[in-house]
């Protein structure tokens, strides 16, 4: 139990080269992916039984047990250890559909949100640049609700780097800053008219306090604002990149 405790700490994750799914839905899907290693459920847990019909290694726990592994105050009785992915930035930026770019993303709650839409548009990918909160925390991996199992992700990547890979294949980058010249809305019909593919884009979106550096923002292709009306000067990130990437989506852009 100690060391499944210890997969809540970063540093634990790395050194176990594993994280931890928790409730029915996230380890179902840990499952379903072939990343499960073992589960830990409560005995009238019907997900366990499911794991074990898989061939998965299942464990028996009191419910208190599966209380002091979880992250969460109310667990849902069954939580699986998982190994951690190895996705490569350069599979992801070369796989098809819409890209997204988080630099230094801190809220896990976020950058679950993202995830799952990233897979409800049926986005390539998410990047996560050095100092964004670790997508395979037990919170971002709950925030996902699956998807963190099904939308690869490369992590911890240096923003100028993976947009020099973005650049290579071809693809488009979108900085979404406060300050850009011109709206989402504008930039996406240019984009329509001049033939350019939605599942070409790249969006970046950047940390919930700063927005994108100064740098990034400079080696994207273009910027685009979202309009809102005073006093707002910002929405929240999942919400702002969500509205972008379903703007493109619907967009009568060839597919």
């Amino acid at each position: 139990m100690a060391r499944l405790r210890r997969l809540h700490d970063r540093k634990g994750r790395v050194r176990e080269n594993a994280f931890l799914a928790e409730g029915p839905d996230c380890v179902r899907a840990a499952i379903e992916a072939g990343w499960a290693l073992e589960v830990l459920a409560t005995a009238n847990s019907e997900i366990g039984t499911w794991a074990a019909a898989q061939g998965v290694r299942v464990t028996t726990a009191e419910p208190k047990v599966i209380e002091a592994v979880c992250d969460t105050r109310t667990p849902q009785g069954v939580v699986a250890e998982c190994r951690l992915p190895d996705n490569g930035l350069a599979a992801v930026v070369s796989a098809p559909g819409p890209l997204v770019v988080c630099e230094q993303l801190a809220d896990p709650g976020n950058l679950g949100t993202i995830i799952r839409t990233a897979e409800a548009v049926g986005a390539a990918g998410v990047i996560t640049t050095s100092g964004s909160v670790d997508p395979w925390n037990p919170k971002t991996v709950r925030a996902a609700a699956g998807s963190s199992f099904r939308v690869p992700i490369a992590a911890d990547q240096d923003g100028a780097t993976a947009l020099q890979h973005i650049r290579g294949s071809g693809r488009m980058s979108i900085a979404l800053t406060a300050d850009a010249p011109r709206e989402v809305a504008s930039c996406i019909q240019e984009l329509a008219v001049s033939g350019t593919p939605a599942d070409s884009l790249a969006w970046l979106v950047g940390s919930e306090a700063h927005g994108i550096s100064t740098e990034l923002a400079q080696l994207a292709d273009t910027r685009a604002r979202l309009p809102m009306r005073a006093p707002v000067e910002s929405l929240n990130a999942a919400v702002a990149l969500s509205v972008c990437l379903y703007a493109a989506a619907w967009a009568k852009v060839p597919r």
